[in-house]
């Protein structure tokens, strides 16, 4: 039974989210982005935060959200969905591009 027990928890660890501290990865508000001609999703991520962690985190989530398994799979006109976290005031961190929010 012991035995039992020891394999259910390891193969829920090795099923579960692979980074359980990521906080985009639990959002439940998304952006839709376009992706263009020559973007990387740390430059889309960069959009959302000027913070080297959030964009590495949030990069991550971006991969994991919309099922990236290569550069190929990154392809412009692809439309991805961006996790987006509250801030302090509830408003929605939002991109900027040119002046206007994508949403």
């Amino acid at each position: 039974m012991k035995n039992v027990i020891i394999a259910i928890v390891i193969g829920l660890a090795v099923l579960s989210p692979f980074n359980l501290t990521n906080s985009y990865l639990r959002c439940s508000e998304f952006d839709k982005v376009v992706v263009q001609h020559g973007e990387s999703v740390e430059n889309i991520a960069s959009r959302y935060t000027d913070d080297i962690k959030g964009i590495k985190e949030l990069s991550e989530a971006i991969v994991e959200i919309n099922d990236i398994k290569s550069s190929h799979d990154l392809r412009a006109g692809r439309v991805l969905q961006v996790p987006v976290m509250h801030r302090a005031d509830d408003s929605l961190q939002m991109a900027v591009a040119d002046g206007d929010g994508m949403n």
